[in-house]
């Protein structure tokens, strides 16, 4: 018997999640009830036919023996393939990967044999992976002399390949499935690994664990379509000076001296050099950045607006500029080529990231001017996940003995994994976690540690937990409540907040249900061992820029003789408050003598600001509103000052989000210049973040 994609994908959330409502897996799949039911059937069926205990379902939550975990393990034999029906799009994709590496012409029969499904199936799939490859600029067609074959050009064919090959291997079955319809022994695939294990050492780099299982079948398709005659010319793509020079170039040899050395040409040669540079890594080596200087200036440039825009100042800025320089060599060459890659894990990020991603998005320009190219979303997430965490490991507190220690095992990379580990730190202070670890690195390590934590199963004796690598808020929350309970042996309360609130109902009348559940959860959500709330990111209040920029910190004047007035006069109700120092406002002078690019919004805010150990004593925001204005270093006039004073790496990001937008609203600005006095002033900013707030 086999599970069904769907079964599937709902069976892994489960076992993640154990918690998790039917409610919520209708909301996360799009799937009703009964859909849902009716997979849980197939579940129960199919872990009876696995000699595992059956899923059940108490008071709307389901109950997973631990022993289940075991499943992620499981793979699929050969026998259950054959009565596995895979789904269309799975079925598109075999039929891509048929097309793509057939050694003779194929017609319908042969798709309805390899995928047995009737003929009105296969022309429905036909037309499905039509869809598929039509941003890839190719068409499926069928001739009698050639059979079905693509038309388009054969670098488009490639992309597509890996595109199907990465979806394959993702799949119920994958591996059984890509060595079936490709023609591949696992003698072979075990053959190319070993090869690139040895270009590992000679390039003294780990490919992620995702990439080191899809590395082989690319190779192999590679030179499956090499030996069919089907060559790339890339001359008019790859820029042969920029990429010959390379280790990458180099180390390839050892890929290819197997292979027959008339068939792989110099772009070729090229093309396989791409396909390493393109690959994601962790870095045992730091680069020296001397192949790509002007990237590496680039991305140092980045970095300085990111510090001037977010009012923070990054620790070891030339460690994190290495690291992130050799972390986003790959992107270069994504970006540059334009050639996918799948990043879906970053579809999740938290709200925390997405304020942290929105400063990073405004302070790229200078890397999209020098690829003379947008910066795709993707890659934009992915320049912010390395700068939070590099912001995470500064912030780093060493184990004390008495606690409990735990490994994180992460298979996407150096910065998905800190995301995750950052998570899982603000989530147990009582847990001391170790450095992320992918799942090579740690089935080869000595660490002594209690529990587990990953993103899929891992063999080890100590307790495991399987966990998202993404996380929302109630999956955090239930999480918490599974560790306390069987990491500690700790009986964490039981209550469900739509209980809790229709009981509320019955009784009160709720002015803010929503506040109201968010603080039900931050009290379920509280700490036994510590014996104080813990929160998520998400429950913690946000400071809103009106609570930073009340009544008592807006100023009105008609003209100032300086900037260096200006930042004195905006200054002043912070040092009234006491939330600076008069070495604050002296610091702000020195660093900006001139009113520069860097500190202004949207062109038309300037945000003077200094390190927190120059004078911040309390967090806070001051706006001064300059009538007459001041030029700035481009010559264009600024009639808005806001004096910001940090007092760590985030409180201010709420707030600082708000003034950015507030910058970029030319409406709003000109009702702040036309508003007869402060207090007016500090109205239409909570009207403004109110609006905002409601839209978001």
């Amino acid at each position: 018997m086999y599970l069904d994609e769907r079964s599937n994908q709902l069976l892994e959330e489960v076992l993640r999640n154990p918690s998790i409502t039917n409610k919520k897996l209708q909301e996360n799949f799009s799937l009703s009830r009964r859909q849902v039911d009716y997979s849980f059937k197939k579940i129960n069926d199919w872990l009876k036919d696995q000699g595992k205990k059956q899923i059940q379902k108490v008071n709307g939550q389901y109950r997973i023996d631990n022993s289940n975990l075991e499943l992620f393990e499981i793979k699929p034999e050969v026998a259950q393939l054959d009565s596995y029906i895979p789904s269309e799009k799975e079925r598109s994709y075999l039929i891509i990967l048929l097309i793509l590496l057939r050694d003779e012409e194929l017609s319908l029969n042969h798709f309805i044999y390899d995928l047995a499904v009737s003929k009105n199936t296969v022309l429905q799939d036909m037309k499905a992976v039509q869809k598929i490859i039509a941003p890839f600029e190719l068409q499926v067609i069928y001739t009698r002399s050639e059979g079905y074959h693509f038309e388009g050009n054969e670098w488009n064919k490639r992309s597509i390949m890996q595109e199907a090959i990465k979806y394959i291997l993702h799949s119920f079955g994958g591996e059984i499935f890509l060595q079936k319809f490709m023609k591949i022994s696992q003698e072979r695939i075990t053959s190319l690994q070993k090869l690139i294990m040895k270009i590992e050492d000679q390039l003294g780099l780990t490919f992620v664990d995702s990439d080191m299982n899809i590395l082989p079948y690319s190779f192999e398709g590679i030179f499956k379509r090499i030996a069919l005659g089907k060559t790339i010319n890339a001359n008019f793509l790859i820029d042969f000076n920029e990429l010959s020079d390379t280790r990458e170039y180099e180390a390839i040899k050892i890929l290819i001296e197997s292979e027959d050395q008339t068939m792989i040409s110099k772009d070729e040669r090229l093309y396989i050099t791409l396909q390493l540079l393109t690959s994601k890594v962790v870095n045992k080596n730091t680069l020296s950045g001397e192949e790509i200087p002007k990237l590496k200036n680039a991305l140092k440039e980045c970095l300085i607006q990111f510090e001037k825009k977010s009012v923070v100042y990054l620790v070891d800025k030339e460690g994190l500029l290495e690291k992130l320089f050799a972390h986003f060599k790959p992107a270069y060459y994504r970006i540059k080529y334009n050639l996918t890659t799948d990043y879906g894990i970053l579809d999740k990020i938290g709200k925390e990231f997405d304020i942290l991603h929105y400063i990073v998005k405004q302070s790229i320009d200078p890397l999209r001017e020098y690829l003379n190219s947008d910066i795709p979303e993707k890659e934009a997430m992915f320049i912010t996940l390395f700068i939070g965490g590099h912001i995470i490991d500064s912030q780093e507190i060493i184990a004390t003995n008495s606690k409990l220690k735990a490994i994180v095992v992460c298979p996407n990379g150096l910065s998905v994994s800190k995301l995750m580990k950052q998570t899982l730190d603000q989530l147990f202070p009582e847990i001391y976690f170790y450095p992320a670890l992918s799942i090579r690195e740690f089935n080869q390590n000595k660490l002594n540690y209690d529990l587990v934590f990953s993103a899929t199963s891992v063999e080890t004796n100590k307790k495991l937990f399987i966990v998202n690598q993404m996380m929302d808020h109630d999956e955090k929350i239930a999480l918490r409540k599974r560790v306390i309970n069987e990491g500690f042996l700790l009986e964490m309360p039981s209550l469900n907040i739509d209980i809790l609130m229709r009981t509320i109902n019955e009784f009160c009348d709720i002015k803010d249900e929503n506040g109201l559940i968010e603080s039900l959860k931050g009290i379920i959500h509280a700490d036994p061992v510590a014996n104080k709330r813990i929160m998520s990111p998400e429950i913690k209040k946000e400071i809103q820029l009106y609570d930073l920029i009340d009544s008592e910190m807006i100023q009105r004047v008609k003209s100032v003789s300086s900037w260096y007035e200006a930042i004195e006069l905006a200054s002043k109700p912070l040092i009234e408050k006491k939330k600076i120092t008069t070495n604050y406002v002296e610091e702000m002078k020195k660093q900006f003598p001139t009113i520069s690019e860097y500190i202004i919004l949207r062109e038309t805010i300037a945000i003077p600001h200094a390190e927190v150990e120059k004078g911040v004593k309390k967090i806070g925001m001051s706006m001064i509103y300059i009538e007459e204005g001041l030029p700035t270093d481009n010559g264009t006039i600024i009639h808005f000052v806001v004096v910001i004073a940090a007092i760590d790496k985030k409180t201010h990001f709420t707030s600082l989000l708000q003034l950015m937008e507030l910058a970029g609203n030319q409406e709003q600005l000109t009702n702040l210049k036309n508003a007869e006095s402060h207090l007016d002033m500090y109205k239409l900013i909570v009207d403004f973040i109110h609006e905002t707030n409601s839209i978001h």
